[in-house]
């Protein structure tokens, strides 16, 4: 694979791009035509919502738990929506400070190489960039393919454990080795686009931010429906909900895929980091919204939508249901963590975090009472039907919000993804509640 593969805009890794006319005039007719289209979609979405919400409001203590929160989740999504259109990338400061390039990897043979040469190839001064390898004692060929990279590109530092610590050990012991202002973390199946350090670095102008989270898109987008999903997924969690957080400076989550911290800071937390426990035991996993949660007490976490990666997802419904099994635990754990001091948060920021915190929890048992105790105890058939409907005129909302931006067949994925949750990941949250204990990845 050539070093410009690692450049090449998704719709080209995936030959799902629209095929627009080689004529730029015919092109950008085509475009706006098919951003009318998605913004008619989003509007008649949104009134038929809310719609279906004014419902709520008119028959109130029918149903007073319910009702509240189905008008609470219709006003936090709206509200996303609404703050993302005056969400702005950091713009560019011109600055260029040192920058640590970590990447973590365990039995990653297929992707490692590609990784580092994505790495080598950025748009940036030689003399202000390392890249790290820190590989968490991998059985397979992960160690001979760094190895490899090192003969092409002898600067390459290579951290080996000689059996696997974590993830965690591993971004810290690239913390430790780094010699840069500025470490980036790369998960070792991602892609930085080539002027991807350049942009994600103008965030650190600010004093006060610490970490700026990078945008993710899918690699292996065209593999199945399930990767499919997940860039429409991808796309909006990013494009919707961190550019609404990253207006406060209250980003939630820096990605492992790519995000850039403040070495400093994350020097000033490494110890706690490192050795965080919950309920008695370590830690294991969860360890990027770990690292940001105990940075977003005392700094501000933004989001650089110019900042670009790609990552490798996973193709297999089994393996991607452990991932999100594992990842709910995570959430659930440091949300509560972070519950004790947003409060000190701008206000809407705030009642956005507290409310979001709820939703999940509240949800699978809404759900049951909406669509099983219902048409079962009171012969109620029509508040479940109304209740779907509304869930797909969201999950709509989603698919033409991807599609006003994006001009490829991926949109309708994300109204896919929205059933998808509601069928199957909306159930794991429970369960990940009542297994915080366990803190097996579950994928190894």
């Amino acid at each position: 694979m050539s070093t410009t593969d690692c450049f090449l805009p998704l719709s080209d890794l995936s030959g799902q791009s629209i095929q627009h006319p080689t004529n730029p005039e015919s092109a950008r007719v085509r475009r706006t035509f098919i951003r009318i289209i998605a913004l008619t979609m989003i509007i008649l979405c949104m009134a038929i919502v809310m719609g279906i919400r004014w419902n709520n409001f008119t028959d109130y203590w029918y149903q007073p738990i319910v009702n509240a929160y189905s008008i609470a989740v219709a006003l936090f999504i709206f509200s996303r929506f609404v703050l993302s259109v005056f969400y702005k990338p950091p713009k560019s400061a011109d600055i260029s400070p040192t920058v640590s390039i970590v990447i973590t990897a365990y039995n990653e043979e297929e992707a490692i190489y590609r990784t580092v040469e994505c790495c080598y190839a950025i748009d940036y001064p030689a003399d202000k960039f390392e890249v790290i390898v820190v590989d968490d004692g991998s059985t397979d060929g992960t160690l001979r393919e760094v190895r490899l990279a090192q003969e092409r590109w002898p600067q390459l530092t290579l951290v080996a454990f000689e059996r696997n610590r974590g993830k965690r050990e591993a971004m810290a012991a690239g913390a430790r080795a780094a010699t840069g202002e500025i470490l980036v973390y790369v998960d070792s199946d991602s892609f930085i686009r080539r002027d991807g350090i350049k942009k994600i670095v103008q965030g650190f102008v600010d004093p006060t931010v610490a970490a700026v989270a990078g945008h993710t898109e899918v690699a292996n987008v065209a593999k199945n429906g399930l990767t499919r999903m997940q860039q429409a997924r991808y796309y909006v969690a990013f494009r919707v909900m961190k550019a609404a957080e990253s207006i406060f400076g209250t980003v939630t989550c820096c990605p492992g895929c790519f995000s850039a911290y403040r070495r400093e800071c994350v020097m000033e937390v490494l110890d706690r980091w490192l050795n965080q426990r919950f309920l008695g035991v370590r830690a294991t996993f969860g360890d990027d919204r770990s690292l940001t949660n105990m940075l977003l007490r005392k700094y501000r976490i933004i989001y650089s939508s110019d900042a670009v990666a790609t990552t490798i997802v996973p193709e297999r419904h089994r393996k991607f249901l452990k991932q999100q099994l594992r990842w709910k635990k995570s959430w659930f754990r440091e949300t509560l963590i972070a519950a004790t001091f947003m409060w000190k948060k701008p206000p809407i920021a705030a009642v956005a975090f507290y409310a979001q915190f709820l939703f999940p929890i509240v949800a699978p048992i809404l759900i049951l009472r909406m669509c099983v105790w219902l048409p079962i105890v009171n012969d109620d058939f029509i508040s479940p039907i109304v209740y779907l409907f509304g869930t797909v005129m969201i999950g709509m909302m989603f698919s033409a919000y991807y599609l006003f931006w994006k001009s490829d067949r991926n949109w309708i994925y994300g109204l896919y993804f929205t059933l998808y949750y509601m069928i199957f990941l909306i159930w794991q949250m429970p369960y990940a509640i009542a297994t915080q204990r366990n803190n097996g990845w579950g994928t190894r």
